[in-house]
């Protein structure tokens, strides 16, 4: 059975188990949720949130959750209360959403009822795979339509790399030999990094938007990296980047007025990397050198901040509480002259709720996801 919480611990963990503060300040602010951020045109809040996927929840790697929570009907109930009532945010970037449940529940209801739009695109079945093609899951964008109007979305394959890499980095990929491992981390056999990447279903979604008052663009990326092999996931990243150069010319050459210094970029997702991690330091800038040549993200005057650096550092201890696999997983990346972080929707009482409960991850009784959702509130600069 478990414990009940006491109402004080309570009111710091329930039902997000995290209090809205002052990225200047790190000082706690006067209540919670959605309806105390962004009230001013100059601002917008931004959530992203991996759901975890009904077919996901291995019994192999869940076993330390009730079978009651692992219902989807019990799980959805909670998802629909915090994404839709709690922390509605005027862009939500949501991972592990089932093709399925988009169609049935999520664009319909947020766009009839609540006024979002939203573009989704689902992986590809893997080999393995089962069931209806329409219960794999994806990458979803919905945006408010109050501040926000439609310009343009892509999306991509990560595994179709027509385009991206030069010849010497494809000798590269070719010649690069990965341990191929079990969900244990035992080896089952090598194969190129080339052939690890293509038969990888993992995929990245953008959304152009226009800011409605000052008419500023936005491009809104959102992706789903994957679990294993930092090299696998470090390409899957340069792809992303070099796919939202192009989207970036063709929003100068097809928008009236579009200049380099009114486009911003908001790159979001599951990245299933560390801080420490080389998608990180790739993406902060750091040079990555291969073989015979050097990876810099060509993104970097677009996107040189991650919200973590923008908070205290006991905001947070993850944001992935997956049993064995706890980590910050789950990032927003910007430009620190486009925007400033104002608030963020700290993480750490989950651990601490966690201790109490003697529990040994999520997700639980209040918790729907393995992942908690990341909100912010950001301010438009120029």
């Amino acid at each position: 059975m478990v414990p009940k919480v006491s109402s004080k611990f309570a009111r710091r963990l329930l039902p997000l188990g995290s209090n809205l503060i002052e990225t200047s300040t790190k000082k706690p602010i006067v209540g919670n949720g959605a309806t105390n951020l962004g009230n001013r045109c100059d601002t917008f809040t931004m959530l992203t949130y991996n759901m975890l996927s009904p077919y996901y929840m291995w019994p192999q790697v869940y076993t330390y959750v009730p079978d009651k929570f692992k219902e989807w009907s019990y799980r959805h109930a909670l998802l629909e209360k915090e994404i839709l009532n709690k922390y509605r945010a005027d862009i939500m970037c949501v991972q592990e959403l089932t093709w399925k449940d988009y169609d049935s529940f999520w664009q319909e209801h947020l766009e009839q009822d609540l006024n979002y739009g939203s573009s989704f695109i689902a992986k590809t079945p893997p080999k393995y795979w089962q069931r209806p093609e329409n219960e794999m899951d994806g990458v979803g964008i919905f945006y408010n339509r109050e501040k926000f109007d439609h310009i343009s979305s892509t999306s991509i394959y990560l595994s179709d790399m027509i385009g991206i890499f030069n010849i010497k980095e494809l000798n590269y990929l070719k010649s690069t030999i990965i341990t191929l491992t079990n969900g244990a981390g035992e080896p089952v056999g090598k194969e190129s990094l080339l052939n690890v990447l293509h038969s990888r279903n993992q995929v990245c979604l953008f959304v152009s938007l226009m800011h409605r008052k000052t008419k500023t663009l936005f491009v809104v990326i959102n992706t789903h990296l994957y679990w294993k092999y930092d090299e696998v996931k470090l390409c899957q990243c340069l792809t992303i980047m070099r796919k939202l150069d192009r989207i970036i010319r063709q929003l100068l050459m097809g928008i009236e007025g579009a200049t380099y210094s009114k486009i911003k970029i908001l790159f979001t997702g599951d990245l299933n990397s560390l801080p420490d991690s080389p998608v990180v330091n790739f993406l902060k800038g750091d040079v990555v050198s291969r073989a015979d040549f050097n990876l810099v993200n060509p993104l970097r005057p677009y996107l040189n901040r991650y919200i973590y650096q923008d908070t205290s550092e006991n905001a947070f201890d993850y944001t992935c509480y997956s049993g064995k696999l706890k980590g910050i997983f789950d990032y927003i990346w910007y430009h620190d002259t486009d925007f400033r972080l104002k608030k963020v929707l700290t993480g750490i009482e989950v651990t601490e709720e966690l201790k109490y409960l003697q529990q040994f991850g999520l997700p639980n009784e209040y918790h729907p996801s393995d992942h908690i959702p990341v909100l912010t509130e950001f301010e438009l600069l120029s």
